[in-house]
């Protein structure tokens, strides 16, 4: 650890979340509040976090058919250097953090922690902010909910506005994920899509993807946006599992990822296994896109 990143002191009022200050939307307040240290908060980031945020739970409440309460809000803490956000990370909550990890949720202080990214990747922060904050919002509607679609959701919902989609680096990000998800699929490595939806901790995950986390994330976006584009009948299908009683008995007993499971394969037509099969389709399919866009790209610009 850098003298700089030992210089951090983080405060009592760091330790109580007393430090947070509300920001302006529109005529009134946003649901975004801001702590930030040694990072300059413009009104243009806030603003664009509050509308972000307001669309992302019109969003959630359409999908999952919850409503957060009036009083809700998400509450991020922005470090202008890595080393700081490594120090509090470390200090209050005993995580050692690289600069792979973006950002995180701690439910237990409803805080999201991220820091501004390095000069070549500024265009991260907003996308992380958004993706983080889809845990806040479904931790304020649900509490606990299968591992692999609280991911995936945040990862989907969190880059889901038109406005993000403009930014050259985010959708090169994601025509890539769709190549190397197809790719897998050409090699036979995606996981068995039961498995997969049974996994429960970035621990799994490592097993799985062979210490590559990030494969688990590009899975779990993969099949939501599944859910999310081939059909509105996917969509309600996957809002009406969440509410399932069943799964939210699952939620109570520690046997949430089983009970949704359970759940697909006996509402969705053909159960899983035609699930996995409609997925790998729509996989390849994205993929051809995300190719033929990419090189008309590359044409433009040897122009």
């Amino acid at each position: 650890m850098t003298s700089d990143a030992a210089a951090l002191e983080i405060t009592t009022a760091m330790r109580q979340g007393r430090d947070f200050r509300a920001s302006k939307f529109g005529n009134g307040v946003g649901y975004a509040e801001f702590a930030v240290h040694d990072y300059k908060l413009t009104p243009a980031m806030a603003y664009t976090v509050n509308y972000g945020l307001a669309g992302l739970i019109k969003a959630h409440q359409q999908v999952f058919k919850r409503k957060v309460g009036r009083n809700f809000r998400v509450r991020f803490r922005i470090f202008g250097k890595f080393e700081d956000y490594a120090e509090y990370s470390k200090v209050r909550y005993g995580k050692t953090v690289e600069k792979n990890l973006l950002g995180f949720f701690s439910g237990s202080t409803k805080e999201i922690v991220s820091w501004k990214q390095d000069p070549r990747l500024t265009w991260r922060l907003v996308p992380t902010l958004l993706h983080e904050g889809c845990h806040s919002i479904m931790d304020e509607m649900f509490g606990t909910l299968p591992f692999w679609m609280v991911e995936g959701s945040a990862d989907w919902l969190g880059e889901a506005p038109a406005w993000l989609q403009k930014a050259d680096g985010l959708r090169r990000d994601q025509h890539n994920r769709w190549i190397r998800l197809n790719d897998m699929r050409k090699k036979d490595r995606l996981p068995d899509l039961r498995v997969y939806l049974l996994s429960n901790s970035y621990k799994q995950w490592n097993k799985m993807f062979d210490d590559n986390t990030g494969m688990g994330y590009d899975i779990g976006w993969s099949i939501f946006d599944f859910f999310m584009t081939t059909h509105p009948q996917s969509t309600a299908f996957l809002g009406a599992v969440v509410n399932d009683p069943a799964v939210l008995r699952g939620r109570r007993n520690g046997k949430m990822e089983a009970a949704f499971v359970q759940a697909i394969d006996k509402n969705w037509q053909g159960g899983i296994n035609l699930l996995e099969k409609g997925w790998h389709t729509w996989i390849q399919r994205k993929s051809t896109a995300a190719e033929q866009t990419l090189r008309q790209e590359r044409a433009k610009q040897r122009r």
